[in-house]
C-alpha cells in the first residue's frame, strides 16, 4: 500500500471516528462541512456553561457560609446573656449544626475545584481540534493543488517529455 493510500486510509478511519463521536452527543443532521467547528463550538458552549454553575454555585455557598458565621457569632453572644437552660441548650446545639452546616459548605467549594480541571481539559481538547481541523485541511488542500485534482498521466507539452534515454540514464 502507498503512502497516500494509507493516508487516505487514515483520514477514513478518523472522520469515521468523528462521525461516530459527533452521532454520540447528538449532531446526525449535521451538514458535511462545519463538523469540526460545531463540535468546537459545542466544547465552548460546555466550557461557559460549566463555569457559569460553578460561580453561581460559589457564591451561593459563599453568602450562606457569611450567613452561617454571623449566626454564630450571634448565637454565641446571646448565649451567654441567656439563663434560661433550655435557650442555652438550644443555642448549643444550633453552634453544632452551623459548625457542621459549615463543613458541608466548605465541601460544595472545594468539590467546585472541580469545575477548573474540567474547564481546562475542555480548552485543550479545543486546541487540539483546533489544530486536527487545521492540519487536515492543510492536507485537503495541499493534495488539491498537487496536479488540480487530475490524475497524473503523460506529459503533453514536449519540454517536460522525459525519453526512455533519460530514463536509461538515470539507472546506469
Amino acid at each position: 500500500m502507498s503512502n497516500v493510500d494509507t493516508l487516505r486510509h487514515d483520514l477514513v478511519d478518523i472522520v469515521g471516528e468523528l462521525h461516530a463521536a459527533l452521532s454520540e452527543i447528538g449532531s446526525e443532521n449535521l451538514p458535511q462541512t462545519g463538523i469540526v467547528s460545531n463540535a468546537r463550538d459545542r466544547l465552548r458552549y460546555i466550557s461557559s456553561l460549566t463555569e457559569q454553575a460553578a460561580s453561581q454555585t460559589l457564591r451561593a455557598a459563599e453568602m450562606i457560609s457569611d450567613n452561617l458565621h454571623l449566626q454564630c457569632d450571634k448565637a454565641q453572644r446571646i448565649q451567654q446573656i441567656v439563663r434560661s437552660p433550655q435557650a442555652r441548650a438550644f443555642l448549643a446545639e444550633l453552634d453544632a449544626q452551623h459548625a457542621q452546616s459549615l463543613h458541608q459548605v466548605s465541601e460544595i467549594i472545594q468539590a467546585q475545584a472541580f469545575q477548573d480541571l474540567v474547564g481546562q481539559v475542555i480548552n485543550k481538547l479545543m486546541l487540539t481540534v483546533e489544530k486536527m481541523e487545521s492540519s487536515l485541511a492543510h492536507l485537503l488542500l495541499e493534495g488539491e493543488d498537487e496536479g488540480d485534482g487530475l490524475l497524473a498521466g503523460p506529459q503533453v507539452r514536449s519540454e517536460e517529455q522525459v525519453s526512455q534515454a533519460d530514463i536509461d540514464n538515470l539507472f546506469d
